[in-house]
This record gives C-alpha cells, sequence and structure tokens, in this order.
C-alpha cells in the first residue's frame, strides 16, 4: 500500500537546519552581549574586598555633617578673635624701648587668612580629611574608584572611565562559549544518565500539551518516575559544573583583571592556570553552584503539586505566581554561594600565576572555604552603621542639634552576600513579563 498520501515530508532540509542554528547562535549571542556589562559589575561587586578606610557617599553618616556644621563655626568664632587681638596692640608706638634693634611684628599679611567658615585643612580637627581615603588606596592606575559599594551603575561608570567600551564588555567571549557548552554538556549528560540506569529523561515531556511553565527545559510532573529523573537532572548540572570549572575561572579572571593586561583570549588565559581540571579547594562551592539551582528549580512543580495542589493545567495563574516566587528564592540562595565561588576562582588563579602577580580592577577578597567566606564578608570586611543609630543621627543634623556619631559595626553585614541581586530580579521580571505575554497572545 502506498501511504505517502497519508505521510508528509515535515523533516527539515540541511539548508533548513543550519539557517537555524545560526538564528539560534546569534540570538545567544546578543542575549549574552547585552547582559555581560552587568554581569562583570555584579562579579566586581562580589569579589571586593571592603576596608574601613573605603567609604562611599551612601556610608557618610549624617554626623559628619553635623561636625562640618560644628567646624565651621568655631572656625567663625577663632577668627573674630583673631581679628580684636591682631588689631590692638600691632599699631601703637612703643615709647619704652631698649637698645637692641625691635623686632618687628608679624604683619597681617604674613599670616593667610582663611575665608571664613571654611576649615583648615592643616588641622589634624579637620572632619574631611580625617576621613579621605589614603593615597596608597588606588595602587596601580587600572584600579576603580568606586564611589558605591553597592550600585551596579557606579561600577559600570568606573569602568567606562577607566577602560572605554572594552572595560565594559570584556569576557564577553568567553561568557558566550561557557553558556554554549554548558547547555550542552548537561543535556548530553543527561541523556547519558537516562540512557544508562533506564530512568526517564527530565528533558522529555510526556503529556500531549506540556505545560509552559516547565522550568528550565525539564519536565518532572510528566515524568513517570519524578525522583528518578530529578536525580539525573541533578547529577547532569554537577558533572557540566565540575568539567567546565577552568573555563568559568578563565572568564571570572578576564572579567576582574584590566582589559590592558594580557592575556586576553581564553586558550591563553587556561594555560596560565596550573590544571585544567577542578581545583579541590573550590570543588565544594563549585558543586553546589551548580547542583541547588537545578535541584530547586526541576523539584518546584512537583512540590507544588503535591503539596500545595497547584497545578499548571488546572491552576495556570496560580501557578506563574507560584513559580515566580520560587524562582526568586532560588536566587536568594544562589547569590551567596556565587560570591563565594568567584572570591574562590579568584584565589585560584592568582595562586596559579607561579610568583606574577595578577593585576585586578578592584582589591579581591579573601577565599576562606564556604562558610569561612560569608562569616568573613558578614563580620569582618568594612564596616556598617547601626540603622537606628544612623536615623536619629539624620533627624538631629535636620534639626540642628549636637549629635554623637551613629554606631559602626564590624563587617558588611548580611547585605554583603547578596551584590548585585538587582540584576537578577530584572531578570526574573523579564522573562516572567514575556512569559506571561506570550501566554495571552497564544490565547487570543
Amino acid at each position: 500500500m502506498d501511504y505517502s498520501e497519508y505521510l508528509s515530508d515535515t523533516s527539515p532540509s540541511t539548508t533548513a537546519t543550519i539557517k537555524a542554528l545560526a538564528d539560534q547562535a546569534l540570538w545567544k549571542y546578543a542575549s549574552v552581549f547585552l547582559a555581560q556589562p552587568f554581569e562583570t559589575a555584579k562579579t566586581i561587586l562580589q569579589v571586593r574586598f571592603q576596608s574601613t578606610e573605603q567609604r562611599g557617599p551612601s556610608q557618610t553618616t549624617s554626623a559628619d555633617e553635623a561636625r562640618r556644621r560644628q567646624m565651621r563655626y568655631r572656625g567663625e568664632d577663632s577668627q573674630r578673635v583673631y581679628d580684636l587681638s591682631s588689631d590692638s596692640d600691632y599699631d601703637s608706638p612703643s615709647y619704652f624701648t631698649a637698645t637692641a634693634p625691635l623686632r618687628q611684628p608679624p604683619s597681617r599679611q604674613s599670616r593667610p587668612r582663611r575665608r571664613r567658615g571654611s576649615p583648615d585643612h592643616n588641622s589634624p580637627f579637620d572632619p574631611i580629611s580625617s576621613h579621605s581615603p589614603p593615597a596608597a588606596q588606588r595602587s596601580s592606575p587600572h584600579t576603580l574608584d568606586l564611589k558605591s559599594t553597592s550600585s551596579l551603575t557606579a561600577v559600570l561608570s568606573a569602568l567606562w572611565q577607566t577602560e572605554g567600551a572594552w572595560g565594559i564588555w570584556k569576557g564577553t567571549n568567553s561568557t558566550y562559549i561557557h553558556s554554549i557548552l554548558l547547555s550542552t554538556i548537561t543535556s548530553f549528560a543527561r541523556s547519558f544518565f537516562a540512557a544508562i540506569f533506564a530512568v526517564p529523561d527530565p528533558s522529555l515531556s510526556f503529556q500531549i500539551n506540556p505545560p509552559s511553565g516547565a522550568v528550565g527545559g525539564l519536565d518532572i510532573l510528566s515524568s513517570p518516575a519524578p525522583m528518578a529523573s530529578l536525580a539525573v537532572a541533578v547529577s547532569a548540572a554537577s558533572l557540566a559544573g565540575i568539567i567546565l570549572s577552568p573555563l568559568d575561572i578563565a572568564k571570572t579572571k578576564l572579567m576582574l583583571t584590566p582589559s590592558t593586561h594580557p592575556p586576553r583570549s581564553i586558550l591563553p588565559t587556561l594555560n596560565s592556570l596550573r590544571s585544567w581540571t577542578l581545583p579541590w579547594s573550590i570543588a565544594p562551592v563549585t558543586i553546589l553552584h551548580s547542583t541547588l539551582p537545578t535541584l530547586m528549580s526541576a523539584s518546584l512543580p512537583l512540590f507544588l503539586r503535591s503539596r500545595l495542589s497547584i497545578d499548571p493545567l488546572l491552576t495556570p495563574t496560580l501557578y506563574a505566581v507560584a513559580t515566580f516566587i520560587g524562582q526568586g528564592l532560588e536566587l536568594g540562595v544562589k547569590l551567596p554561594i556565587e560570591t563565594v565561588l568567584r572570591r574562590g576562582q579568584m584565589h585560584v588563579a592568582q595562586t596559579a600565576t607561579k610568583g606574577r602577580e595578577v593585576q585586578t580592577v578592584v582589591e579581591v577578597g579573601p577565599y576562606k572555604g564556604l562558610v569561612g567566606t560569608m562569616r568573613s564578608i558578614i563580620y569582618e570586611e568594612g564596616e556598617r552603621n547601626v540603622k537606628s543609630d544612623q536615623a536619629k543621627a539624620a533627624a538631629a543634623a535636620r534639626a540642628g542639634r549636637h549629635v554623637r556619631e551613629p554606631q559602626r559595626r564590624k563587617g558588611q553585614g548580611v547585605e554583603g552576600l547578596w551584590r548585585g541581586w538587582r540584576v537578577g530580579m530584572w531578570g526574573l521580571m523579564g522573562v516572567w513579563g514575556a512569559t506571561a505575554l506570550g501566554g495571552v497572545a497564544s490565547k487570543g
């Protein structure tokens, strides 16, 4: 029997396949190119060591303003006393003089007169000069002078002023290659583990109409064995992170070194490392950074349906909102681990230079393991104001009353672990909004 009239040849041609791959690669590179400046700024904020002398405008307390006002008033009073004393005896003649020649009194022009209200910068009590950072802080012309310790726009502005456009988009090619290899190796390892252990592939859907809210391309809900498929997905993500760890280290190094310092390509940067394998010092952090996002995103739909009775087909709106909240929680768990990982990667890159110093655009914070690095960021690096004292000082400064300087505690606090969280939230809101608009358009 001839079934040609019932079956149509729907397989794409070679030209169409190549065109589709080229379009997908171009779209991927464009997305990486647009997101790279924010990724670079976030990485700089994560690895930057915040010393006690580095105080930006956001950390300037209102008590400093009050002290400046007091010094201005004190300067005006001292100027009045000096004017009265200087006009008293220097112009009157001396009738009882000795035979020795008279010593010429100091003239008024010999003493530089300050402008009224301006503090003396040579005085040790000058509030402005006492808080100015030391000159040795900027050890290199390539070191960024950040006006704020938590602003992405401040980092981008400093990069543009120091290195230009090359500083904004440095590391773009390495980020693009890393993203392509990560998705390829993860998909291959997922299919390989599913075939070896005879479990359903989590990347395949077993429903006629799969839900559009499948996170990361994984459909755990429709799998006959959800827990086995979840284990396969997590194992594949862990293997991909271990294999691509040297490339991830090279990518971080390219983003944190000046654009004028060689090497600036991927292969020479990889050759500058000691080995092309995962270092043992950052192995636990690398595995956690690779597996936790996949574990949370893949198990979220299963948790919503089994525990909260939220199904993507029965309650699509509630499911979309719950997925967005879950992705926000995933970002909150991922950022502290990513901060520790970036510092560990720079520690590996700096120790692999065989005695040569690696010049970075900021001072890199120490790496002391997962828990030790988090503790160092929260309790040891930099200083932070007590919010209650800072609010009282600001209110007293507006009222013109004398107040003590707000109490400052050592460490960045918990906020230091979530540097760059705004970029992640913007990305989540963009993806969620695009998905919502796509669903509305498909229904219409």
